[in-house]
């Protein structure tokens, strides 16, 4: 009999836990009929997939449960379980009307559907697939919650050893390790034909970001490019926050490694590029597990890690399988790849075939569904409805304290708006300007500004930036008291300590402009200019 499982999906792009969940609904959909819960924001090219394989989608409003560590706060906490709450309330005619037998939360971000479970009284299975503290430096907002809901699961599955560790250390809970599976034949190059290995290097992710490491592998080979591998090159990809992006780009610029390094777009299939390359870099700090290490492998790339999590379990700790190196020590890295190149082409084969083999053989997808079948078949054939009235009706009590007022999704306050507004009107004033044949350089030029600092990097900083770059406006100091990881690429300053050597600081934060100005001015900066002056005066 076909089990009726429903799956949560949490996130809203096609990354790693989205490729594996699709991988294993194409492997068991004989046996299973899968009905997929996304959120209401998730993008439409991760539906159709799930649609594609026949399984049935729906779509609520749900949150996630977590913030950046040590920004939790009662009034989050408390938002937060109401909007869970209220997704629980919704899952429940959808669980009725589907018949579900287990419900399959596909991640640890999100604890709505296991209240749902609890109150529909059904089994639910939790997948930890993620590590919240270690790999993205975040932590849960209702700790006390999330631990009772962990210990009412009816399994516990933890993507990998590192991650069944780390679960045992912090909770004090027992997981059942299953390695993700892949569909092998996909991934799977043939690499007896590889007549010589390149200096051609990928790395590849669904996210850009400072967690997953991208900065380490461009100023790796810039450290490889002064040492005189001016061949190599480094192809980067994946999507990620526009100003982090942003700053990685002008970080190549400023080093003249455009030739070197390119950054592209994420991409579904990654073989032509794999095809490409020779080498696969893995920069990510505390990989739960890593299916793009897995994926390098079977395509036979050679994989360099970072030592640590997820990453050192799939290559071996002593490299049995690819190389690693210290994570965040871009020298080490850059000695790692040295490394690689000058090592004889016998080794590097050997390697290669090790690596694949091991791949195919652990993470084959047939192998991981059967024991996925096999806890499912074990769980719902043993489930026992707990007695979970007192829990629930605290939950509810709690609920009703919130209140009764609906949230609905991300609250934008009046001062949001006035902000947004603000650098709206802006941006239309720069945009007259440049249409008119004008730039923003016409005006230092004429009050002999030769030097400035920026105040505020957010988007109309970063464009203030563009068009002032490579002019003979020096932009020696960024200030910006929120970078959003920008610090972690370029170099900021601070207005605390010793007085700026600049002709004029710019202030471009919208919405606040007059208020930073002046306090500025109170430190004894004699020229601070609003970037709404300048545009004003060009205007």
């Amino acid at each position: 009999m076909k089990r009726n499982i429903l799956y949560i999906f949490n996130d809203n792009n096609l990354g790693g836990a989205a490729l594996s969940l699709l991988d294993t609904l194409a492997e068991i959909r004989e046996y299973v009929n899968a009905i997929i819960i996304l959120r209401d924001t998730v993008e439409d090219e991760v539906s159709s997939k799930f649609e594609e394989l026949g399984s049935c989608c729906y779509k609520i409003r749900f949150s996630t449960d977590y913030v950046n560590i040590g920004k939790v706060t009662d009034e989050k906490k408390e938002n937060e379980f109401k909007q869970s709450y209220e997704a629980a309330l919704q899952l429940l005619p959808i669980i009725k009307q589907e018949r579900i037998h287990l419900i399959h939360i596909n991640s640890s971000v999100s604890y709505f559907a296991a209240l749902a479970a609890l109150m529909a009284g059904i089994p639910y299975v939790w997948h930890i697939r993620e590590l919240m503290e270690e790999q993205f430096g975040c932590e849960f907002l209702d700790k006390e919650l999330k631990h009772e809901l962990y210990i009412q699961a009816d399994k516990l599955i933890a993507i990998s050893n590192f991650v069944s560790l780390k679960y045992q250390e912090k909770f004090s809970l027992e997981t059942k390790k299953i390695y993700d599976g892949l569909d092998i034949k996909r991934f799977r190059f043939e690499i007896d034909k590889k007549s010589d290995f390149g200096n051609i290097f990928l790395a590849a992710a669904a996210v850009i970001s400072a967690e997953k490491g991208q900065i380490d592998a461009i100023k790796a080979v810039e450290r490889l490019v002064q040492q005189g591998y001016t061949e190599v090159r480094l192809m980067i990809v994946g999507s990620g926050n526009d100003s982090y992006v942003w700053a990685l780009k002008k970080y190549i610029k400023k080093k003249g490694l455009e030739n070197n390094i390119s950054i592209l777009p994420f991409r579904y299939d990654l073989a032509g590029l794999r095809k490409e390359a020779s080498y696969e870099i893995i920069c990510s700090q505390n990989e739960a597990l890593g299916r793009v290490t897995i994926e390098a492998m079977l395509a036979g790339n050679i994989v360099i890690g970072a030592r640590n999590g997820g990453t050192t379990e799939i290559i071996g700790a002593n490299e049995e399988r690819g190389y690693l190196y210290e994570l965040h020590n871009s020298e080490d890295l850059a000695d790692t790849m040295i490394r690689a190149i000058n090592t004889a082409k016998g080794v590097k084969d050997e390697i290669v075939n090790l690596a694949q083999t091991y791949a195919e053989t652990i993470f084959d997808s047939r192998k991981y569904c059967n024991e996925l079948l096999q806890v499912y078949d074990q769980v719902i054939n043993s489930f026992v409805p707990k007695n979970q009235v007192a829990f629930l009706n605290k939950q509810n009590d709690r609920y009703k304290l919130a209140g009764s007022k609906k949230i609905s999704g991300i609250q934008v306050s009046s001062n949001q708006l006035l902000k947004l507004q603000a650098a709206f009107n802006l941006s239309v004033k720069w945009i007259e300007i440049k249409q008119g044949g004008h730039n923003l350089q016409e005006y230092f030029d004429q009050y002999s500004i030769k030097s400035i600092a920026i105040y505020g990097m957010a988007a109309l900083g970063r464009r203030l930036y563009d068009e002032l770059e490579g002019s003979h406006i020096s932009i020696k100091y960024l200030i910006d008291k929120n970078p959003d990881e920008l610090d972690k690429v370029m170099e900021f300053t601070s207005l605390n300590g010793k007085m700026l050597e600049v002709d004029a600081i710019v202030v471009t934060v919208a919405g606040n402009e007059r208020n930073i100005v002046e306090e500025i001015k109170s430190m004894g900066y004699g020229n601070v200019i609003g970037l709404s002056s300048v545009l004003n005066a060009l205007n």
